[in-house]
């Protein structure tokens, strides 16, 4: 018990196994609960409960009233040695199920970090000068203050870097030999890596009620790109977007950019095939496509087309216009007594008239 009626629980290791550094040291504090074990048990199970009644506030000279009912703070002492190699993790849950391959048998939730919020302040979701928001989870990377740098022996002076990611979402199934989502013995990690609405995901509300957003998922503040979308697994044929509603497309370019709105390339290099991107319209197979093709030797044409994209309907390129999968040709050449450009000689266009009108009677096609 401290001077602050804080219980404490402290203790310090000099263990040194070299053997397994996997091989677990011991806990300050160790709950281990087993249900079940001499007659089924039934419940809710909880291993450490931790409530935090608050009453009356006061309001603070400086600062803010800030309560936590559970804290951790894993700091890397730079007063010791710390070779390479090391992981540090503030908080580790693990969660095995029971093995039911039989779908009837598994259980019916599983959640590895479960957290409920009841906002009852209306108008803390706002952003302003009164409000920092409110949130279910929230994720910052910042610099160290000065006493956080005093206290794990850092120079005062250093600074912090990048991390790899804010949220990393990974992983495969398979039993024990798949170690990569590329072996033929992989499968999804997830139906979703990341879902926004939709049924399920809570035992506080019902498994099919839907969820209700202003936004789905905003991306701002970015210096590479908003959305990165790569790397598709080999085989695949999903597309990288896939969008039932509509599109809306716009924003600014760098000035010495072309204002694109939207740009369609393929992934390859090298496209084998007459499409190299393009647009579906409608739902296959009976669709219109929209595409750019190589058909005939003109690597960028765009050519339009029903079902299939290696039989355009209507091609059009810098040589000229082709049609039912015909490659595009040279439009023939204007006789210059046709060209308007210049100034018209009213009895050389009266002859070149004549000329068309008689080849034309020739061929049947007038009177």
């Amino acid at each position: 018990m401290s001077s602050k009626d804080e219980v404490i629980i402290g203790q310090d290791y000099e263990n040194i196994r070299l053997w397994d550094a996997y091989s677990k040291l011991p806990s300050p504090l160790n709950v281990q609960i087993t249900y079940g074990r001499r007659q089924a048990s039934s419940g809710t199970a909880i291993g450490v409960q931790s409530t935090v009644d608050i009453y009356n506030e006061a309001t603070p000279t400086h600062g803010h009233n800030e309560f936590s009912s559970y804290y951790a703070y894993v700091r890397s002492n730079n007063h010791g040695v710390h070779p390479p190699g090391q992981h540090y993790w503030v908080s580790d849950f693990h969660l095995s199920t029971p093995y039911a391959p039989d779908a009837s048998k598994s259980p019916e939730l599983e959640i590895v970090y479960s957290g409920r919020i009841m906002n009852m302040s209306n108008g803390v979701a706002a952003l302003s000068s009164n409000h920092m928001g409110s949130y279910g989870q929230s994720l910052v990377a910042t610099p160290m203050l000065k006493d956080e740098l005093a206290d794990a022996g850092i120079p005062l002076n250093a600074r912090t870097y990048p991390i790899t990611a804010m949220l990393a979402l990974s992983g495969f199934s398979g039993d024990q030999s798949t170690s990569n989502g590329t072996l033929p013995s992989a499968g999804p990690a997830a139906e979703y890596a990341l879902r926004v609405g939709g049924g399920g995901g809570s035992p506080y509300i019902p498994f099919d009620a839907r969820s209700n957003f202003s936004t789905g998922i905003g991306v701002y503040d970015w210096s590479v790109a908003g959305i990165d979308i790569n790397h598709r697994l080999p085989g695949a044929e999903g597309p990288g977007l896939r969008n039932k509603y509509a599109t809306e497309l716009g924003g600014s370019l760098p000035a010495a950019t072309p204002p694109y709105s939207l740009v369609l390339h393929d992934e390859h290099a090298d496209p084998t095939g007459s499409a190299e991107a393009g647009i579906q319209i409608g739902n296959a197979p009976h669709a219109w496509l929209l595409t750019g093709t190589n058909l005939g030797g003109a690597r960028q044409s765009l050519a339009i087309a029903y079902r299939s994209a290696n039989r355009p309907l209507l091609t059009l390129s810098s040589t000229g216009i082709g049609f039912l999968g015909r490659g595009p040709i040279a439009p023939p050449k204007l006789h210059p007594a046709f060209d308007l450009s210049k100034k018209v000689d009213p009895l050389e266009l009266a002859k070149a008239y004549n000329s068309l009108h008689d080849a034309l009677i020739a061929l049947g096609l007038a009177q």
